[in-house]
């Protein structure tokens, strides 16, 4: 026992000479961003999954590698025209010279093109939107886009707004003020934005990124004092490992949001995830940067996760919400998960169902996978579930509909990215599937999971499987979600 007690003390003795002996933290903050690379330094795991991610992937130069769409003598006719008539000239041409890449936009009422050099390429996985810099600056985003699934060429703004088709249309989408893609959209597609300059017509736009993409900063915190805490000194290392590994601590400098609070670990996300509905907040989530302000206090955007509007109404470049009053569109998927019991009765997160550095398909692009497999996130909490997942579901082990996620996260939040409609899953996760509401309302208005994937059955089949299952109390002919949403809305 002596001798154990003899390293105990030693190990004590230990721990406190290195806590005395480490850098003190300063009393005001300012980090600066260093990039990924020199966190892939120490990191290189983490750096490796990244590496591959949409978030590293999302924002690109253009090379071989990036560029998705076809560059090899491509082209796009409007739909009204035939490609293989005598004289047709397509709207758009797309090719390659000397390792650069080009989009020529058919002029104006003359048989001309004019040519513009892609400077960026922006996504990959749905569609490919590219870039071309104008002489002050301005990014601005080229009209023709690809389509991943359709493989060909498509006016996306023109399909999305169903608007007329026309070489003066085209053009005419170069100039509006929000094309100016490194003043809107950069922001959440790059790491450190800074506005250097710019005028009230966007002709002026200069800035400057540390870097293409989400990149390892813009969730945990400008890294330059984290970088010259660790680097070189052995003393502070060892400081560092004792608060991870003994004290549950996040390193000195940075942020780990798996170690703070839930609203704080979640801004990270609600900063793009979030943004395009905060309209009333819009500027505070564009300017918003995860760390440490001055002072060393972590920031947060917790107070304003409720503040978008939920209701009908918006209708560009989708529409929102349903008319039954839940959420609709791509853009309030973040807002469908603040609102639901699960972030707001549990210490739920948006990572502990994904994994923020690695792919959902590591041999190749994909959305961020999820860290487990099919029920298993849900059946960890709701264990009296588990034991037969079989009677709750009504449905075969392996078969859809068997699966938590295809009740209570169906599909239908829409997502035009690609030129058709992609639904992907809400995020509210207490959806119940209610075809008597679908019934008063229309399934156009108000989807059930269960018509969603026996489109040949009838809302009343669907009333009389729940009946049959005993869960008459799910089915309620009221439009609660609009009544919630107004209520909360108000509130906040």
């Amino acid at each position: 026992m002596r001798w154990l007690l003899t390293v105990l003390l030693l190990v004590g003795f230990v721990i406190a000479v290195i806590f005395a002996l480490r850098t003190p933290a300063p009393e005001v903050f300012h980090a600066d961003f260093v990039g990924s690379e020199v966190c892939g330094d120490c990191h290189w795991i983490n750096y490796d999954e990244w590496k591959i991610s949409p978030h590293h992937n999302i924002a690109r130069d253009p090379d071989q590698t990036s560029v998705v769409g076809d560059f090899n003598e491509g082209s796009y006719y409007f739909p009204q025209q035939d490609p293989k008539a005598e004289g047709t000239l397509p709207a758009a041409k797309m090719y390659q010279r000397a390792g650069d890449y080009f989009m020529a936009l058919r002029d104006i009422d003359q048989d001309t093109f004019t040519e513009f050099k892609i400077a960026e390429v922006i996504g990959y996985q749905y569609r490919q939107t590219y870039l071309t810099q104008e002489a002050g600056g301005v990014l601005r985003r080229l009209p023709i886009q690809w389509s991943v699934p359709r493989q060909e060429f498509f006016a996306y703004w023109n399909e999305q707004e169903q608007s007329p088709q026309s070489v003066h249309d085209l053009w005419a989408q170069m100039r509006p003020l929000n094309s100016a893609w490194n003043l809107y959209c950069a922001r959440c597609h790059t790491t450190n934005l800074q506005e250097l300059s710019k005028d009230p017509g966007h002709t002026v736009a200069q800035v400057k990124w540390t870097e293409l993409g989400v990149g390892c900063e813009v969730c945990h915190g400008p890294g330059s004092e984290h970088v010259d805490y660790m680097d070189g000194h052995p003393i502070n290392r060892l400081a560092a490992w004792f608060d991870q590994k003994l004290l549950d601590k996040t390193a000195p400098f940075i942020i780990n949001a798996g170690k703070q609070e839930q609203g704080f670990a979640l801004s990270v996300c609600a900063r793009c995830h979030g943004a395009d509905i905060f309209r009333k907040r819009q500027p505070l989530y564009r300017n918003y940067k995860p760390g440490f302000d001055a002072h060393g206090n972590m920031t947060t955007l917790e107070p304003y996760f409720a503040e978008a509007p939920l209701t009908p109404g918006r209708t560009y470049p989708t529409i929102e919400v349903w008319p039954d009053g839940r959420p609709k569109g791509l853009g309030t998927l973040f807002r469908s998960f603040a609102d639901s019991s699960h972030y707001q009765a549990t210490d739920m997160r948006c990572y502990t169902c994904h994994d923020p550095h690695n792919n959902k398909q590591p041999a190749g692009p994909g959305l961020l996978r999820a860290t487990k497999e099919s029920n298993a996130f849900c059946l960890d909490c709701h264990q009296d579930i588990a034991t037969d997942v079989t009677a709750h579901t009504h449905h075969e082990a392996g078969q859809k509909g068997s699966f938590c996620y295809d009740c209570h996260m169906p599909k239908n939040l829409l997502n035009q990215v690609a030129g058709v409609p992609h639904f992907v899953r809400s995020h509210n996760m207490g959806s119940i599937p209610n075809p008597l509401l679908s019934k008063k309302l229309g399934t156009e208005n108000s989807p059930n999971a269960c018509q969603d994937c026996h489109q040949d059955q009838t809302a009343d089949w669907a009333i009389e499987k729940l009946q049959a299952w005993g869960m008459d109390g799910h089915l309620i002919d009221t439009d609660l979600h609009l009544q919630r949403n107004a209520t909360s809305d108000t509130a906040h």
